[in-house]
Parts: structure tokens; C-alpha cells; sequence
């Protein structure tokens, strides 16, 4: 087949091609890990054969085997996990030896890359650039494909940088390229009836879902501009599977009501998802896919683009000494985690998220003094106090975002341990040939023992190591204490233990036995983390064990919130039961319209929607729980799809919750 199909676009040696493409795909699958997303049939074998007929027409010139080599590397290459790519390369030099390929010209798109990447504040990594490209080039060849990657592994950017940098390259008129119009929906925040549309069982009239509303408005659009509509959420065998006919060659959408939906040539189905765990071979083997790991953009480029947000009053001083805590205690204390800890929820292998939470704690900590340039950050002259008050807000963010999955007692008293050795700089750090040790001010060494006496430690002592108490006959004692005993005190530049801020008044009399609430250390502690995440508006997730206080420390916050900012809060209860569209509607019915397509609570105020038992909608035959997506949703595009098929923005919303 490959023979007869290279013959017909115009290669001359296409037997010899032939052999070496179906040879490669024979030795991957027999040499190469097996993962979900890897498949070399048929519609591989066709993939590779469009490319190099592409590329025949292109290069007309060119010899025959550079050009099946270059359609086997660009076809193959992106969906190979890191520890592939090198068996693969081999492959291909045993199969085409001597050949090299020649640098591709991806100047303009480089450069418009650079910009798109500097006008969404992100940082312009190589290999970021280097999947965009693959992405671009798999849009080119595939009407369908596949982002596969667990969270934090960049896929979501890919897509809007790349559609941005496209737009650039059209206005300047550049490479013949088009703007882009995208459309993002999650298919398992709604019902298989709303997405691909259904018959009322009543009336018996058909309901369009907003799969076919999309995927009609993009068909009909006469504009030259290409189209792409985005899946992002988990694929599973029911949905997709009616998909079939759009992403082999028929290329056309199928609906329940007899219509029939072309794609036009400007169109792609592109699906961002987690793994393809529960996906058929059928469809794996109908997308083109590109494959993405969270370790290739680790937590540091966050940490430069969120170091950016900062107002630029802020001394650059300030800014590279945060920097340099990062680069000295973050890789340890994650690596420490992941491998000493149990977590009380899971969190991504590589540690991006928890420092993801380290950056919003630290700056919601210091946001008053950062707003004002003659707040407190300006006023301390002298450089050490400066540090020693940057260092204490840093460790307490660490011990409340890194050390705040730990789900016992023992976890949080080796954390601490853990904490204090760092600090001293007695760590007995694993080594390779190329690991570079970072002391606070910035300063790299090679070995630990290069690490000039005293450089390891900084201005500031972490929290006391002990605290005193009163027993029950009032006597005085002392008691081991951690870094979870105390905070850092913004104002007075000192470390207060959490047993200052207890409230000791007596209770009112008339007060009902079940809005009692005792105030403890940990009363005070977590509704001080609750309100800090609440008032910068990040969102905050408390988990524990039951009756640990989760929901009653959340509604009891809440309802005390400012009247003024806050509209009364709303709170939904996950049960097993539980629809993503009960869910949907629980939340849309407290919601004022504001304009077309933007709803909120009444304007001026905020709201808080708390959500207890996140965890309990029952998983779906192949693992997903659509009230979860729905939520999902929200947090990356700001809102969901209302049963109109319109677009609710929500705005002025955040999302808390236990389980």
C-alpha cells in the first residue's frame, strides 16, 4: 500500500521507502514502552505517507530519503514519551544511515511565538516552543488530534499561544498563514443529550446540544480563518466513539436528527486530555497526537512569570532574593515530600501545584505592603531586616503550602524537622555530576562542601523551637514546637504563636448549643489561611477526616464575612448522586444577569460558593465525575454553557471547598 500510494504522489524509489517506513513502525512496536497513545496501523502508516507527499510537493528537489525521514520524525516524534525519543532516533539512524536533515526555517513563527508568549506573560521556553511547533505541524497533516499530558504539562498554552502567534504572522501578512477562531468546551460537564443534541421525550421536538451548534457555525463560516474546536476534559469510549466519522476521512458529523455536518478544510477537532487510559483503539488510532510532560516546565518558569505580577515599585533587590529562596528550599522540600509525606489529597508528581499555592500565600501575605510604595517593604532601610522579613513570610508559606498536604501529625513533625535542617544548611543533598547548589543570596556552587562557612544560613531564624503553655493547674511548661505554631506577624516583624490570637472571651449566654464553636489553635490557624486565600481571591480546598470541623469552620467564616464586599454565600453539597446540571443549576439560580453572556452576584459585591463532599459524585463507568468538570470548567475559562447553548461568563465568583 505505502509502495503504490508513494509511486502516485512521485516518488521514484518508493519501494525502498516503503520497506524502511513499515520497518520503523514494525522495531517501535516491539522496542518502545507501551502506552495508551502510541498505535502503528493503518492510519499511521497513511499519516506519514500524507506528510511525505506534503512534503514532495514542497520540495520537489530534495532527495527521497531525507524527505521520509523528515515525515517519519515529524509524524512521530511529538507523541513519544523522553525516555522514547532516543530509541526512536536510533531506529531511524539504523534504518536511514548518514542521512541528516536539514534545519527547517521557522524564523517569523519563532519570532511571533516570542511575542504571543510575552503578551500572555509567560516564559519563552525552548521546549515549549518545541511542542507548539510539533503541534502545529501534526495541525497541518491531522484534522483530529490529541494534547495528551497530566495537569501543569503546558497544553492549555500551547493552543492559545500558537492561535495568537498565527493572528500575528496574518496581520503582517507572513507564511500565507490565517487567524485563528477557537470554541473550548468540557464534554463531560454536560449530558451525551446536550452535547451532540436530543429528542424532547414529551413533545418529541429536537433539541440541538452544543457539540452540533459549534460544529455547525464553524462548517458554515466562509471566512479563510482556520477553526479549531477544543475538547478539554477526559475521553472517554461512549462520547468520542460518536466522533468517529468526523476524525477518519469521512470528515463529517453524524447527528441523532438525520443531519448531516461537513467539516470545511480549515477546520481541526483538537481534544486536550489527562491520559487515554479508557479511550478505544479505534480512536486513538484516528488522531494525531502530541504528547506533553509536566517536568518539562517544572514550577520555576511559574515562579519567573509570577515574580513579573509584582508591581514595579518593588526593588529588583526583592525580587532576586525570593528567587533565590525558591531555587534554594523548593526542589528539596517537594522531593522531600513526595517521598517521605502522605499526602491527605494527591498532588501533581512533579510538585508544580503546591508551588504554585507557595507563590499565592507568599504574595497574599505581603499584598498591602506591595500596593503601597511607602508601606512597610519601602520603609525598611536596612537590607538584613528587609531579608529577615522576606525569609519568615517564605517559610511560613512553605510550611503552610508544600508541608500543608501532610495528613498527620507525624507528616507536619518531619516537615518541620525537615524545615529546620534546611535552614541550617545541613542537608546531606543527593549529588550527580551536574546538580548546582544555590546558596540564599543567590550564589551557585558545585559541591556542598565548596559552600563557604555560614553561607547557608540566612538572617532570620525559622519560629522558636519551643513553646511555653499553662497546665491544667497552672503551672508553666514547655512543650515542642513547630513551624505550625506560629505565624509571622506582617506588622510587627515577629514571629506570634497561633495561642495569642485565640479569642478568650466568655460565650453569650443566649447563644444556641449548636452554633457553639470552642476557639482553638486550629480554629484560629486555619480560618486565618481560609480568610487570607479568600480575601485574594484564591480558591481553597480543606481536607481531612469527618467531624474534623471542615464545614463548620468554612460556613461560619463565610456568613461573617464584610456585607458590603460579599453577597451571602452559597453552599452546595456534593452527594453521590449529585448531576453536573443540578450542580449547574444550584449556582446559576443565586446569579444576576449583568449583561449578554456576563452574570454575577448583584454588582459591586462578590460571592463565595462553598462546595462540602467535593470528592463524592459518583464516578462514571470509565472514572469521571461530571459535577467536578463542570467546576473544572469554570476554573479554566471563567463559566460554562447555559441549556440555550449560550456561553455564561461568570464573574465576581470563588470557589471553596471541603471534603
Amino acid at each position: 500500500i505505502g509502495e503504490i500510494i508513494l509511486y502516485s504522489f512521485g516518488y521514484l524509489e518508493a519501494r525502498d521507502m516503503a520497506r524502511k517506513l513499515v520497518q520503523t513502525y514494525r522495531l517501535c512496536s516491539e522496542q518502545l514502552s507501551s502506552q495508551d497513545h502510541y498505535d502503528y496501523g493503518m492510519r499511521a502508516v497513511i499519516a506519514v505517507l500524507r506528510a511525505a507527499g506534503n512534503l514532495k510537493r514542497k520540495f520537489a528537489d530534495e532527495a527521497e530519503d531525507v524527505l521520509m525521514l523528515r515525515a517519519l520524525t515529524d509524524v512521530n516524534l511529538p507523541k513519544f514519551l523522553d525516555q522514547d525519543v532516543p530509541l526512536f532516533r536510533g531506529i531511524l539512524s539504523d534504518l536511514f544511515p548518514g542521512v541528516k536533515l536539514p534545519e527547517i526555517d521557522y524564523d517569523n513563527l519563532n519570532d511571533a511565538l516570542t511575542n504571543a508568549t510575552a503578551r500572555a506573560k509567560l516564559q519563552p521556553l525552548d521546549n515549549f516552543f518545541e511542542k507548539i511547533i510539533q503541534l502545529y505541524e501534526m495541525i497541518i497533516v491531522r484534522h483530529g488530534l490529541m494534547l495528551v499530558g497530566e495537569s501543569y504539562g503546558m497544553k492549555s498554552s500551547c493552543i492559545s499561544v500558537l492561535a495568537d502567534a498565527l493572528g500575528e504572522l496574518n496581520e503582517k501578512g507572513l507564511n500565507g498563514e490565517q487567524k485563528v477562531k477557537y470554541y473550548c468546551l468540557n464534554p463531560k460537564s454536560i449530558t451525551m443529550g446536550q452535547l451532540y443534541g436530543a429528542e424532547d421525550p414529551v413533545s418529541k421536538e429536537w433539541a440541538d446540544g452544543i457539540l452540533a451548534v459549534t460544529f455547525r457555525n464553524a462548517a458554515r463560516d466562509t471566512s479563510p480563518d482556520r477553526k479549531w474546536v477544543v475538547f478539554d476534559g477526559p475521553v472517554d469510549a461512549i462520547w468520542i466513539e460518536n466522533m468517529n466519522t468526523v476524525l477518519d476521512d469521512n470528515k463529517k458529523l453524524c447527528l441523532n436528527s438525520g443531519e448531516i455536518v461537513a467539516m470545511s478544510s480549515v477546520m481541526n477537532m483538537i481534544f486536550e486530555v489527562n491520559d487515554l487510559a479508557v479511550a478505544s483503539p479505534a480512536t486513538v488510532s484516528r488522531c494525531g497526537m502530541v504528547y506533553l510532560e509536566p517536568h518539562q516546565l517544572g514550577w520555576r518558569p511559574l515562579c519567573l512569570s509570577w515574580l513579573n505580577t509584582f508591581p514595579e515599585t518593588i526593588k529588583q533587590t526583592f525580587k532576586d532574593r525570593v528567587l533565590a529562596l525558591f531555587d534554594w528550599l523548593v526542589p528539596v522540600s517537594i522531593r522531600f515530600m513526595k517521598r517521605e509525606i502522605k499526602e491527605a489529597a494527591e498532588t501533581t508528581y512533579e510538585g508544580t501545584n503546591v508551588a504554585v499555592n507557595l507563590m499565592r500565600t507568599f504574595k497574599s501575605l505581603l499584598v498591602e505592603q506591595l500596593a503601597d510604595p511607602k508601606g512597610l517593604i519601602a520603609s525598611i532601610k536596612r537590607e538584613a531586616d528587609m531579608q529577615k522579613h522576606v525569609d519568615s513570610c517564605f517559610v511560613f508559606s512553605l510550611a503552610w503550602s508544600i508541608g500543608g498536604t501532610a495528613n498527620s501529625n507525624e507528616g507536619r513533625l518531619a516537615f518541620d524537622e525537615f524545615v529546620r535542617v534546611a535552614y541550617k544548611g545541613e542537608l546531606d543533598l543527593p549529588h550527580g555530576d551536574n546538580t548546582v547548589y544555590q546558596g540564599p543570596s543567590g550564589e551557585k556552587y558545585n559541591l556542598p562542601e565548596d559552600i563557604p562557612e555560614g553561607h547557608m544560613t540566612t538572617q532570620t531564624p525559622p519560629p522558636p523551637d519551643e513553646v511555653k503553655t499553662k497546665d491544667l493547674e497552672g503551672n508553666l511548661v514547655s512543650t515542642r514546637a513547630t513551624i505550625y505554631d506560629f505565624r509571622w506577624d506582617v506588622s510587627k516583624s515577629e514571629w506570634v504563636p497561633w495561642e495569642n490570637d485565640i479569642d478568650k472571651s466568655p460565650i453569650p449566654p443566649e447563644m444556641g448549643f449548636k452554633q457553639i464553636i470552642v476557639p482553638t489553635v486550629d480554629t484560629v490557624r486555619y480560618l486565618f489561611l481560609a480568610d487570607l486565600s479568600i480575601q485574594n481571591n484564591n480558591p481553597i480546598l480543606f481536607c481531612g477526616p469527618t467531624g474534623t470541623g471542615k464545614s463548620v469552620y468554612m460556613q461560619g467564616h463565610l456568613l461573617n464575612m464584610d456585607k458590603e464586599k460579599w453577597a451571602p454565600p452559597n453552599f452546595v453539597g456534593f452527594s453521590a448522586k449529585t448531576s453536573s446540571n443540578i450542580t449547574q443549576y444550584l449556582i446559576d439560580a443565586k446569579m444576576d444577569k449583568r449583561r449578554k453572556g456576563y452574570y454575577g452576584p448583584p454588582i459591586g459585591k462578590r460571592i463565595a460558593i462553598m462546595v462540602d463532599d467535593l470528592n463524592m459524585p459518583q464516578k462514571e463507568v470509565y472514572g469521571a465525575q461530571p459535577p467536578i468538570e463542570l467546576l473544572r470548567q469554570f476554573m479554566d475559562y471563567g463559566g460554562w454553557y447555559d441549556r440555550e447553548n449560550n456561553f455564561r461568563n461568570m464573574q465576581d465568583c470563588l470557589f471553596v471547598a471541603a471534603m
